[in-house]
């Protein structure tokens, strides 16, 4: 049980031992789905290593990448709301997965009072970020939905070094662009526009990105007008 996540905040130790007795742990190799569009709200997840990536799916089978879960992150949570599964998660990398089967979630709600409120705790920084998420992005341009979504990731997983802030995640072309709403092909574009200015760099799958430039881009990054060329 990661002792990192929101969900068990303000938990005495006995309490905590008494939920991970009852939340086995899942391991899913990189690339596998762990619940996807029409599966049974059966259970809610904690990600205790590895990432996650939280998609929509259209009906003509394009996949949008909504969020990238790390460690302590909660997902699953519309299990109290939904009859199916409206969303596909899958292991963007090799995974360790606490699971809470919803009849346990339901009983240790019933006897840890505390899991409820950081339950709603959760629920409600959710619909916050994607309601800023999509406010954010509905009327800005590719460079500039790239620009933020670097940022976004920096701030989750980033780690600072000397030279900027490096994020190690898997992350393709195609992964930004269905992150963003994109192309393939303009993505690599826009990349190539930052990297020219010196804002991105590259070490195999790892980006370097200087955040305080990337800030610098505002006048650009909150207008609705073409961002300025680089």
């Amino acid at each position: 049980m990661s002792p990192a996540s929101h969900l068990w905040e303000g938990l005495s130790p006995a309490e905590r031992e008494q939920a991970a007795r009852v939340c086995p742990e899942r391991r899913f190799r990189k690339g596998t789905t762990i619940f996807a569009p029409g599966d049974p709200p059966d259970a809610l997840y904690i990600l205790t290593s590895g990432l996650v990536t939280l998609s929509h799916l259209s009906e003509s089978g394009q996949e949008s990448i909504l969020r990238v879960f790390g460690p302590g992150d909660v997902f699953g949570e519309l299990l109290l709301t939904v009859t199916v599964r409206p969303f596909l998660t899958t292991a963007l990398t090799d995974c360790v997965v606490t699971v809470i089967p919803a009849k346990t979630f339901l009983h240790l709600l019933s006897v840890i009072p505390r899991i409820g409120l950081n339950f709603i705790s959760i629920l409600s920084r959710h619909l916050t970020e994607m309601a800023l998420d999509r406010g954010e992005s509905s009327h800005k341009w590719s460079l500039q939905r790239l620009a933020l979504t670097l940022l976004k990731l920096a701030a989750a997983h980033g780690v600072k070094e000397k030279a900027g802030t490096a994020i190690a995640l898997p992350l393709t072309h195609q992964i930004l662009a269905d992150t963003i709403g994109t192309s393939r092909e303009t993505v690599t574009r826009d990349l190539g526009r930052l990297k020219r200015r010196g804002i991105v760099s590259q070490r195999g799958r790892t980006f370097l990105i200087q955040p305080a430039r990337l800030k610098a881009l505002a006048p650009d990054l909150s207008s609705d007008r073409p961002p300025t060329a680089v």
